[in-house]
Order: structure tokens, then C-alpha cells, then sequence
């Protein structure tokens, strides 16, 4: 793997760590108690709280992020990384877009209500995820530029 595919498979790799420390962080309180992002999914799901089927589908696939964000760590440890950039950057979007969507939703340290967003979690995942993505976006290119150069039997022209 060329150096350059690897500085940015560790980018990603990087991103993804900071993103899943990101979702055991605060994401929402109530009074004096924070809760991170599965326990706020799991009350979500137990009290029935989502109507979209869409939504209500990905709160129960939440609890998987860990585990995706691990097989794509495993997938550029086993040098695979076309396979492990591309699961990575749609779980970036995907983990991206809930974060930032949290956060835009919460109305920012002034909004009233019994229940708030502590920006800490989704601010952290949502920077683990634009690292990963923009790291993911790396190997891609530079396979893509390394392919371009060398021809499809990996035999410069």
C-alpha cells in the first residue's frame, strides 16, 4: 500500500475512533442526569417515542455503530482498503448526519425544555466522523491516482 494510502487510512482509522468515543460521551440531559446516545435510544425505543419507520429503524441499528465502525477498522488491517473506504465513508454519512442533525435540533445552550442536548457527544462523533470521511476520501483517491499510473495489471506503461 503506498504511504500516501496510508496516512490516510490512518485518518480514517483515527476518525472512527474519536467518532465512537463520541457516542458513549453526553449526548442529551435532563435536569442533572446526561445520558449518551444508547441510552437515550433505548429510551426512545422503550417508551415508543418514534413514529418514522425510517427513524425507528435506525434508532435500533444504533447500537451496531461500534461494531461497523471496528469492521472498518478490520477491513484496512486486513488490507482491504477500497472495501474498508467505502464502508466508511456511508457510515460516516450516515453516523455524520444523525450527529449534526442532534445538534442542529438541540437549539444551542439556551433552549428551554426538560429536555437538552449536550453538544460534547454529537460534537465529538460528528468530528471522528468528518475525519474518517475526509480519510476514507483520501484512500480513494490515491488508489484511484495509483491504479491511473500503473494500469490494470499494476505494470507501469
Amino acid at each position: 500500500m503506498p504511504t500516501a494510502t496510508r496516512v490516510c487510512a490512518s485518518l480514517a482509522v483515527l476518525g472512527l475512533v474519536v467518532a465512537v468515543a463520541g457516542t458513549f460521551l453526553p449526548w442529551f440531559h435532563s435536569g442533572e442526569m446526561e445520558r449518551g446516545s444508547y441510552e437515550a435510544a433505548a429510551l426512545l425505543a422503550h417508551f415508543d417515542l418514534v413514529r418514522n419507520a425510517f427513524a425507528g429503524a435506525a434508532l435500533r441499528g444504533w447500537v451496531a455503530m461500534p461494531l461497523l465502525a471496528a469492521g472498518c477498522v478490520a477491513l484496512y488491517a486486513l488490507r482491504l482498503p477500497r472495501t474498508a473506504a467505502a464502508a466508511t465513508t456511508v457510515l460516516s454519512i450516515l453516523v455524520g448526519t444523525v450527529a449534526v442533525l442532534t445538534l442542529v435540533q438541540g437549539g444551542g445552550e439556551g433552549a428551554t425544555g426538560a429536555v437538552g442536548v449536550s453538544a460534547t457527544g454529537p460534537l465529538t462523533t460528528t468530528t471522528g466522523m468528518i475525519l474518517a470521511l475526509l480519510g476514507a476520501l483520501g484512500v480513494l483517491g490515491t488508489l484511484s491516482r495509483a491504479g491511473a499510473t500503473t494500469g490494470r495489471a499494476g505494470v507501469r506503461p
